[in-house]
């Protein structure tokens, strides 16, 4: 598949030689002649739309073309030929003469084709659907590849257009050269031939039809359904929106053929590209298929570029779950995790903050933070005794830090850890002051809550997936992005910011369970206990 890049890319440059600002525009027509579809030119009169076809038509080997600048006035005679006057005096057989027209050309360009009449408009959707003609009794093939449709407004409502509009499966519009430099070449240029396309570069009639059955056997991943399953949501509830709001903007509609088509230059995309299965980056070609009015265009490349962060980072990175689990560790550890519990009513508040440990052998009282004592667990930490000099008779037990090394003795330290309205003091349960008459505790009730470090690793597993998925997937992408034939630098560098994206949140998060797990593990560090209790309470 490398070669049809190779050589599709060569084409290309040698169809866009002397053309400027419209590369894309004439990338887009290949793409649509080798899907088999058709082109819809939107733009004002003067922007080189004509141009376009002229250039495709050099793509194909042997290739004819055909023009018209359609009025109210055409007749079927001068699109698809005159009917022979010989064949119906002589056998009363009504035939055109079709050599040199439409049904005769591999590429056929019509200017202004809203003004087609009714005759003219069945015609065009045969050829355009089945790609034949009817000539009388016989029915043709006709060799057309690409037809290219051009106007400066789209077509009026209720005039019947409707299903000749939506034969052309990508709609582009077309406005004057923007860039300075192009601009100046194109004023400064005296050559306006047609450049030459050798002919081991056009694209040869058993060739195509090759390409267009290799291209069938793309693959189609799930990704990209996913893609156009969140386009078609959101259309749903933007029209929904309009319902509601009694707007007067027009809905999005896309029927189901106009979908059914789309995929398929998608695989055409792929092929010409070298892929053999539809990648992300073709997906931004949906933005050229779904707009119905030009206040739509902005609206459907919003939705296209959507869809496909949230198809990247849900279906193929898994990015939102690993977002949650996250967020639950963080509403478990964060803000409030010196009080894991709802506070026990049957303990006794000393003073408005502590809690009194009891039947210990020392005098007077020994209290306990009442946060510190929610934030004990099964796992010991260290405290010391701090003897206040504000109550008489008090000691506290106070969370230790390491930072305090020089000041407290290593002998004085003592492990601490939760009990049922006790805490255990080197291994020596002691209870904690109650209420009078309290109620007893609940009875323990299976929680949810999972083991913290199962959990940590867990959700490192699933960054571990998602880092190692997204370094070969965004590598990759990436790369195909770069060097798409069918994409322009807007599309491309919105493509990149979203492979950025996913990249930077991924070490975001990563950084965040990291600080998580830290934080974890400074508060529920396990030191060796003192033995036995005597050194405390005599």
């Amino acid at each position: 598949m490398e070669n049809v890049s190779e050589r599709v890319a060569q084409l290309l440059q040698c169809m866009n030689e002397r053309i400027y600002g419209k590369e894309q525009v004439v990338a887009l027509a290949l793409l649509s002649a080798v899907a088999g579809e058709s082109v819809f030119l939107l733009g004002p009169p003067g922007v080189a739309k004509s141009m376009v076809a002229r250039r495709l038509k050099l793509a194909f080997a042997e290739g004819t073309s055909f023009e018209y600048l359609m009025s109210r006035f055409s007749t079927p005679d001068e699109l698809f030929g005159p009917v022979s006057i010989s064949k119906l005096k002589e056998r009363d057989v009504y035939e055109r003469i079709t050599e040199g027209y439409l049904p005769d050309a591999t590429v056929a360009f019509l200017d202004e084709i809203w003004k087609a009449g009714p005759a003219i408009q069945n015609a065009l959707l045969t050829i355009l659907n089945e790609k034949t003609f009817r000539n009388g009794r016989d029915v043709l093939q006709v060799p057309l590849k690409g037809l290219i449709a051009a106007s400066n407004e789209l077509p009026a409502q209720g005039q019947g257009l409707d299903a000749l509009w939506d034969r052309f499966l990508i709609r582009l519009w077309v406005e004057g050269i923007e860039d300075a430099g192009d601009f100046d070449r194109m004023i400064s240029s005296t050559d306006d031939s047609d450049p030459t396309v050798p002919c081991g570069l056009a694209i040869g009639s058993d060739e195509y039809a090759r390409w267009r059955e290799e291209t069938a056997r793309v693959r189609l991943d799930y990704v990209v359904l996913d893609v156009i399953h969140s386009i078609r949501e959101q259309i749903e509830d933007y029209n929904h929106k309009l319902q509601n709001d009694d707007s007067a903007d027009e809905p999005l509609y896309v029927s189901d053929r106009r979908w059914k088509k789309a995929v398929n230059m998608l695989r055409t995309s792929a092929f010409l590209n070298g892929s053999e299965t539809v990648r992300l980056s073709d997906c931004m070609l949906l933005m050229h298929c779904l707009w119905s009015s030009v206040a739509q265009i902005d609206l459907v490349r919003d939705m296209v570029e959507k869809a496909i962060q949230k198809s990247a980072g849900g279906y193929l990175l898994n990015t939102d779950n690993i977002a949650g689990e996250i967020r639950s560790l963080k509403e478990e550890l964060g803000s409030d995790a010196s009080l894991r519990e709802s506070e026990d009513p049957g303990l006794q508040l000393i003073d408005s903050y502590y809690y009194q440990v009891d039947k210990t052998r020392m005098p007077g009282r020994l209290l306990l933070f009442a946060s510190d004592y929610y934030a004990l667990t099964e796992a010991p930490k260290l405290f010391y005794l701090h003897k206040d000099k504000y109550k008489t008779q008090c000691f506290i037990l106070k969370k230790y830090d390491v930072s305090m090394r020089t000041k407290v003795a290593q002998n004085k330290l003592y492990s601490l850890r939760k009990g049922s309205r006790s805490v255990f003091i080197n291994d020596y349960e002691y209870p904690l002051v109650c209420v009078p008459g309290c109620l007893p505790l609940p009875a323990i009730v299976p929680s949810r809550a999972d083991d913290i470090g199962e959990r940590f690793r867990q959700v490192g597993a699933m960054l571990d997936r998602a880092e190692s998925g997204c370094d070969g997937w965004a590598g990759g992408e990436e790369d195909y992005c770069s060097r798409h034939l069918f994409l322009d630098a807007r599309q491309r560098k919105a493509m990149l910011g979203m492979l950025s994206s996913h990249q930077s949140g991924i070490a975001r998060w990563r950084n965040e369970l990291n600080e998580l797990k830290h934080a974890y593990r400074k508060e529920n560090e396990e030191y060796p206990t003192e033995g036995p209790e005597g050194n405390l309470f005599g």
